[in-house]
C-alpha cells in the first residue's frame, strides 16, 4: 500500500510520467475493447439464430465499442496536455527573450551608466568571467533585470549585485 502511495505521488509531480502512464492506459483500454469486440463476435458466430446473436452483440459490441472509445479520448488527452506542456515552456522562453530585448533597448537609448551582465540559465556574469569562454549567444542584461528573473550571481566572477547597484546609484543622486 505505501509503495502504491508513493508511486502516486510521484506521478502527481511527475508531468512526463503522467504523459506515458496516460498513453500507456489508453493503448490498454483500446486493446481490451477489441478484445471485447472479438469475444463478442466469436460468441455470436457460434450461434445460428438472430435472437441469440442479440445479446453478445448488444453486450461484447457495445462494451468494446466504448472501451475503444474511452482509450483514444485518453490518448487523445495526454497528447494534448503534453503539447500544451510544451507550448507553454516556449512560450515562457520567448517572454524572457523579448524581455531582455526590450530591456536591452531601453538600456541604450536612456540609461547609459546601467551595469550591464551576462545572463545564463540560472546564474548571471561579469563580461569577462571565465565560465563563459568558448559559450556563444552570450545575452546581456542590467542587474536589476537578472534580479527580477531570478538569476542568481556567479560565485567564480561575484558580479554587481542589485543591493551594491541600488546603493552606488543613490550615493551619485
Amino acid at each position: 500500500m505505501k509503495r502504491l502511495l508513493a508511486l502516486l505521488r510521484s506521478m502527481r509531480d511527475d508531468a512526463e510520467r503522467r504523459a506515458r502512464s496516460g498513453k500507456l492506459l489508453g493503448l490498454l483500454f483500446v486493446a481490451l475493447g477489441f478484445a471485447f469486440i472479438a469475444k463478442a463476435w466469436d460468441g455470436a458466430a457460434s450461434i445460428n439464430f438472430v435472437q441469440g446473436q442479440v445479446p453478445y452483440l448488444l453486450s461484447g459490441g457495445f462494451m468494446g465499442l466504448a472501451l475503444v472509445i474511452t482509450g483514444c479520448t485518453l490518448i487523445f488527452l495526454t497528447t494534448l496536455r503534453s503539447e500544451r506542456r510544451a507550448l507553454h515552456e516556449k512560450l515562457d522562453e520567448v517572454a524572457t527573450l523579448l524581455g531582455r530585448s526590450l530591456n536591452r533597448m531601453t538600456v541604450n537609448g536612456s540609461a547609459a551608466g546601467a551595469q550591464q551582465v551576462v545572463a545564463g540559465a540560472t546564474v548571471y556574469h561579469r563580461p569577462g568571467c571565465r565560465i563563459l569562454e568558448g559559450k556563444d549567444a552570450a545575452v546581456t542584461i542590467t542587474v536589476q533585470q537578472a534580479a527580477a528573473e531570478g538569476l542568481t550571481p556567479c560565485r567564480s566572477c561575484e558580479p554587481p549585485r542589485l543591493a551594491e547597484v541600488s546603493s552606488g546609484a543613490d550615493s551619485e543622486s
